[in-house]
């Protein structure tokens, strides 16, 4: 069953990489530090699951590796994702100029989770869950937010964007990543397919930015 898991792999690293592309853009040509905080993340995810695809299709050897990788993103994907989304949308001014505060960002964000399991005060275990749990839940924040207040993003797009950490919550959750099937399909399947599908929902965030960069040129 193992043999099949790699083309879900391959469709979520490509999933990952779409969003990363398309928010590169605003922090290449406009200096957005939060963009460059979701091109981070995924590009974290989407690199874990390359070698997923890799380690299923071709060459099981690379498991520690792949369980390496996937643990970083663990720490960075949905923690970095949630604070940009949340930096943007309370205050979109900061970091305008300049994408070293989305480094600093992703050294606090590896730095505190490194921290937080070699302390011994969170279990090992627990430190990804715990970081992508905050991340998602200020993701939720936001495009709840969006979508009660009624601006920045439409409605439908504020509820496409709602729907994102749903799903991850819903993969990670329910599903999970067991060799059991579901509906005919192996949950390991199902569990990388909504992954890909919830990352996709970023790009329906992408006005949040896209607003905020309009917004700064029009007050210089």
């Amino acid at each position: 069953m193992g043999s099949s898991y790699w083309l879900a792999e391959v469709l979520l690293a490509l999933a990952a990489l779409l969003v990363a592309n398309q928010y590169w853009y605003l922090a290449r040509e406009r200096s957005q530090s939060p963009a460059l905080l979701v091109v981070a993340g995924c590009l974290a995810l989407a690199l874990a699951a390359f070698v997923g695809a890799y380690r299923y299709g071709v060459d099981p050897q690379v498991t520690e590796l792949h369980r390496a990788l996937s643990r970083l993103s663990g720490f960075l994907t949905f923690s970095s994702i949630g604070l940009a989304l949340l930096w943007v949308y309370f205050a979109p001014a900061m970091g305008r100029q300049s994408r070293a505060p989305a480094y600093v960002a992703l050294v606090l964000l590896t730095g505190s989770a490194l921290g937080a399991m070699e302390s011994g005060l969170i279990p090992a275990g627990s430190v990804s869950s715990l970081w992508s749990s905050i991340g998602l839940a200020g993701w939720l924040a936001v495009a709840l937010l969006a979508r009660l207040r009624g601006h920045r993003l439409s409605r439908g797009e504020a509820l496409l964007l709602a729907a994102g950490p749903v799903l991850v919550i819903v993969a990670s959750t329910i599903i999970g990543t067991g060799p059991s099937r579901l509906l005919g399909l192996a949950r390991m399947n199902w569990f990388h397919l909504l992954l890909a599908l919830g990352v996709m929902t970023l790009l329906w965030g992408r006005p949040l930015f896209e607003i905020a960069d309009r917004k700064s040129h029009e007050s210089k």
